[in-house]
């Protein structure tokens, strides 16, 4: 027995020695680990954050675009209103929900909720993505109407130039001896002569 008890005593003291330097690097690395998941969260706050504030300008920028085609399609005849109008609507309904949506992203980078943050802001992308392009296609179709409308005022004003070239006023031609054909309305002085 005398010769167990030191080597009982050896074996504690290892065992001891072994347990305490594993609670150290135990210690040690869930320090990193922790510091670690810490500093990727704030990143990702971060990123958030940012995205946050882009997304803020995007939504912006596609309002203003909005209301711009909504004015400019004012203008068109009133058998498309109606059309326009529903589309607008549609639109107007999505760029709400955009709005919203930030307002519920802001609120996931104040309680820190990267997850939630992330998912909302992946929506809010895609929701942006599509506006952009109804946006796009309304102004194509808008530059489209307005080309027809143009043409079809020239159009016009070629047919109402030969009807009134061709139509004779005490005898003399437009054009002819004396006729003034100057265009009054793109004079700077409103066709004043000077």
């Amino acid at each position: 027995m005398p010769i167990l008890a030191p080597l009982l005593f050896v074996l504690i003291a290892f065992f001891c020695f072994c347990s305490l330097t594993g609670l150290i690097f135990l210690a040690v690395g869930w320090r990193k680990i922790s510091r670690y998941l810490n500093a990727r969260r704030e990143r990702d706050l971060l990123a958030l954050r940012t995205y946050h504030s882009r997304l803020s300008l995007v939504v912006g920028e596609l309002l203003a675009r909005a209301n711009e085609l909504d004015q400019q399609s004012k203008y068109l005849p009133v058998e498309t209103e109606k059309e326009w109008s529903r589309m607008y609507e549609n639109l107007g309904q999505s760029l709400v929900l955009m709005g919203d949506t930030l307002k519920i992203i802001k609120g996931h980078v104040d309680e820190k909720n990267v997850k939630g943050g992330r998912e909302v802001t992946l929506l809010l992308c895609r929701e942006a993505t599509w506006v952009s392009r109804r946006l796009l296609d309304f102004e194509t179709r808008l530059l489209t109407m307005e080309k027809m409308q143009v043409e079809e005022i020239k159009a016009v004003q070629q047919t109402m130039g030969h009807a009134a070239q061709e139509s004779p006023q005490d005898g003399i031609k437009a054009g002819e001896e004396g006729g003034d054909t100057r265009d009054r309305s793109t004079t700077r002085d409103g066709g004043i002569d000077q």
